[in-house]
């Protein structure tokens, strides 16, 4: 299951409410509600074990608007629950017919299990977004992709999209497995490869000796310099992109940073749970302020209910795109009154201590005051 909890989703909270520039922009999201779609299932093929990719595509036709390296919501019931999480688009970006999703089962999970062993072509799925910021800078020309098991699947939306549409970009990727056996869109990866040459080169990290790998092992702080050095991709005009589990992300992190690379050419997405376990719940209705554009209004939150959702249901539109806590745009302050928020979520440990929480994932246990700035 590829779930979500994005560093850049503090990014996008900052670029909706942290200045007067973007006024504008938040003005125009809080006025609208999530865009939920119905989207049918086309093809489901497994690309390892443990994961599979499907194709979605509006079934009146309707383009799919996304930017290589974005992630879409799904929302799904298992056990009688309606639970929603995550999953990163891996074909090519743009206004699209079709759209590939890829998912892989987490151990003791709730939603990716019952996707990878069920979905089935012809199944339409009510879906999210698209959301989040892991997308290319205007005018970069060299990407630098590193990617860890699951982490390869917004790297291939961003190859796919942006090899096609400029000649003049390079991508380096390196990619980390366990094993050869464990190499999602294998086959792919290559055939980018055989179709750009020099364009897109790539190397292979694998915990077990495969003839596949340039390397074995992990993708620690010096495997990471090592085959970045041999891929020659530490110039000037880098940009690098890290994806997959927390502590490859820590290593690769620590590798680059320590080689001067700026945040300014960084940009990072923790491939991790989304909450699994629901925020606590009060016994009884709570009233929440919501204090948005210079209005007041009284919300009723019910008991299992999000802040959010109950917006949402009394027509107050707190602007929103994932809902499960990964991307930020939900971001209020609490000014007053107490909440229960799951975990994880893209909040930082700054953002808690001033105050703020996300209105996707919090659940209020008194009477409550929440401002979106």
């Amino acid at each position: 299951m590829w779930n979500r909890l994005s560093q850049i989703g503090r990014d996008l909270g900052s670029a909706l409410f942290g200045n007067k520039s973007s006024s504008s922009a938040a003005k125009k999201s809080s006025k609208t509600k999530d865009a939920v779609r119905h989207l049918v299932v086309k093809e489901v093929t497994r690309e390892t074990k443990d994961s599979i990719s499907f194709v979605l595509s509006d079934p009146a036709g309707a383009p799919i608007e996304l930017a290589a390296g974005q992630y879409f919501t799904v929302v799904r019931k298992v056990g009688g629950k309606t639970l929603k999480r995550a999953y990163s688009a891996s074909s090519i970006a743009g206004s699209v017919q079709e759209v590939r999703l890829a998912c892989k089962a987490v151990p003791d999970g709730k939603v990716s299990p019952d996707l990878v062993a069920n979905l089935k072509v012809g199944e339409k799925l009510e879906v999210l977004g698209p959301s989040g910021l892991f997308t290319v800078p205007d005018g970069a020309k060299h990407l630098v992709l590193l990617g860890g098991g699951s982490g390869i699947t917004p790297m291939m939306s961003i190859a796919h999209t942006h090899l096609a549409a400029d000649e003049g970009v390079r991508i380096d990727l390196l990619y980390g497995n366990r094993s050869d056996q464990d190499i999602i869109f294998e086959k792919e990866i290559a055939s980018l490869v055989d179709k750009y040459g020099d364009r897109f080169r790539v190397r292979h990290v694998l915990e077990e000796a495969s003839d596949k790998a340039s390397r074995v092992g992990r993708l620690d702080q010096t495997t990471v310099l090592a085959e970045l050095d041999a891929l020659g991709s530490f110039t000037d005009d880098a940009h690098f992109f890290v994806c997959g589990p927390i502590g490859m992300m820590g290593e690769a992190r620590a590798a680059l940073t320590g080689r001067g690379i700026t945040k300014t050419r960084l940009k990072e997405e923790e491939f991790v749970s989304a909450p699994e376990t629901d925020a606590v719940e009060a016994s009884e209705t709570q009233e929440v302020e919501v204090f948005l554009e210079g209005a007041a209004t009284i919300v009723y939150v019910r008991p299992g209910q999000t802040i959010l959702e109950a917006a949402h249901e009394e027509g107050v539109a707190i602007p929103s795109s994932c809902t499960v806590g990964g991307c930020g745009t939900c971001r209020c302050k609490l000014a007053s009154g107490k909440v229960s928020m799951a975990e994880p979520n893209c909040l930082d440990p700054d953002e808690r201590a001033d105050g703020f929480i996300l209105a996707c994932c919090s659940k209020p246990l008194t009477a409550c005051r929440v401002e979106v700035e």
